[in-house]
């Protein structure tokens, strides 16, 4: 007898288990493609949101890291790999190199959040619906002059458009994590080429790192408009044009 999905649980890959229904068919219903779309699916374990994207008549890529999830959804969906509506490999979303979908999908482990968004950088998409904690989306989204405003929300703001779809309580998942979740939509912003972000990133760090400071402590040349500004005053799209200042010398 097969494992029934709670069973196939594991720590290694900080696997939380949704167990809602409705919670899988409003994220797939939020990435508003039409069917025939080519989308990636992150991590299907038990294949919750892989049965509606096939449901809804999408080409589904899917990478799942744990053999015995990827061994479960080889025969839960074998009609479906078989007539290539489902393409299912298995190992890590982080070692993919960049492809081009219509859209990505995925609730994400929580220990691997930051690298999993930043690794969407490399793909090219229309929208992205992620699950990831809801701690972690608050700081996303945090806008300039906010206490939770960081080093994370820049560079997730420069890369994307990021916008809270819903919240989703710790009690749609099993086991029950210690925090609650939140959908968050994604949709690239196409104005920075993702090696000029990460060069950025290493003057973002600095400043970040000195926050309560000036920023003329940090940096030197600066316009006298910005020499007594601090760095959580300044927008995303500003800290990327000192940067490049700063790097191009």
């Amino acid at each position: 007898m097969s494992p029934r999905p709670g069973e196939l649980y594991t720590k290694k890959y900080g696997q939380v288990l949704l167990r809602n229904p409705k919670v899988a068919r409003f994220e797939v219903e939020a990435l508003k493609l039409p069917p025939g779309s080519r989308i990636m699916e992150i991590g299907p374990g038990p294949g919750t949101l892989t049965a509606i994207l096939l449901e809804k008549g999408y080409n589904v890529e899917a990478i799942e890291p744990d053999h015995r999830f990827y061994e479960e959804l080889l025969g839960k969906f074998n009609q479906s790999v078989e007539s290539g509506a489902l393409r299912l490999a298995k190992g890590s979303f982080l070692d993919l190199r960049g492809n081009q979908f219509d859209g990505i999908i995925g609730n994400v482990p929580y220990h691997i959040s930051s690298e999993i968004l930043f690794h969407l950088g490399n793909f090219q998409f229309k929208r992205a619906i992620l699950m990831l904690q809801r701690e972690f989306c608050n700081r996303l989204v945090s806008p300039v002059g906010s206490k939770d405003y960081s080093r994370l929300s820049v560079n997730a703001q420069l890369r994307f458009r990021i916008k809270v779809i819903a919240k989703v309580s710790r009690n749609s998942f099993s086991p029950v994590p210690e925090v609650d979740s939140s959908v968050i939509e994604i949709m690239p912003r196409g104005e920075y080429l993702e090696v000029d972000i990460r060069k950025a990133d290493l003057v973002l760090r600095k400043l970040f790192s000195n926050r309560r400071k000036k920023l003329s402590s940090s940096l030197s040349g600066l316009p006298e408009d910005l020499c007594n500004k601090r760095v959580n005053e300044l927008s995303p799209e500003k800290l990327m044009e000192i940067a490049c200042k700063e790097i191009m010398g």
